[in-house]
């Protein structure tokens, strides 16, 4: 039998080599693209606040990941060096950060008379959670999240608390946009913010809240 590397020998090695070669080196790339195996699927960086006031960093999850959004009653936590998961309502902890989005537990009562609807700060009342948009000084600018029942959408509708306010003003109502009646009741004490909500001078939550922050900040 012949050797199969006699010089002079022609044979298809050489070639199979030549194309083994891209092939291991794109193996190596998608490998190294590939997510470790310690992050799991929907899972992201944050940390949890315990009712304490602790932080505890770790893996967080509070929502299912995919085309169609389920906001999780509880949160999904996986502690930092710990594999076991835990399963977190918001009566359980104070807030959670995941990724770049902070969230808060906040004890909150929705009312409703005549089509009119308050939404109430009470100690006994179920704590749910509320996306934090902003906080400076007195005033909080907030995201109550909820899923669409007919087709599986994310929305929200943005919330303000001023500091010391026993109850939060609902800033919009949908594509009717301010709700200009309420917010001027809740921020009377302000004349000059009032005026500049009535006359149609400010149209957007941002624009309130900042009018807010610049003009009536000290007023209190």
């Amino acid at each position: 039998m012949i050797p199969p590397f006699l010089p002079g020998l022609k044979t298809k090695r050489p070639g199979i080599r030549r194309l083994m070669q891209p092939l291991v080196g794109l193996a190596i790339i998608l490998i190294s693209l590939t997510p470790l195996h310690g992050q799991k699927r929907g899972y992201l960086p944050g940390y949890v606040i315990t009712l304490e006031g602790d932080t505890i960093r770790g893996q967080v999850r509070d929502r299912h990941p995919g085309p169609f959004t389920d906001l999780y009653s509880r949160i999904r936590f996986i502690p930092e060096g710990k594999r076991r998961r835990q399963k977190l309502a918001p009566g359980a902890i104070l807030g959670y950060r995941a990724g770049m989005r902070e969230y808060v537990t906040v004890p909150l009562r929705e009312e409703s008379a005549f089509f009119r609807f308050r939404y109430v700060l009470d100690p006994g009342a179920e704590r749910v959670f509320l996306r934090v948009l902003r906080r400076d000084g007195p005033l909080t600018y907030y995201h109550r999240e909820f899923i669409h029942d007919d087709n599986s959408y994310l929305d929200y509708f943005p919330l303000f608390h001023l500091q010391g306010k026993p109850s939060m003003v609902r800033v919009t109502q949908g594509i009717l946009g301010l709700k200009r009646k309420r917010l001027m009741e809740y921020f009377r004490h302000c004349p000059e913010l009032v005026r500049a909500i009535e006359s149609k001078e400010l149209n957007e939550p941002d624009s309130v809240y900042e009018f807010y922050l610049e003009r009536c900040g000290a007023i209190r």
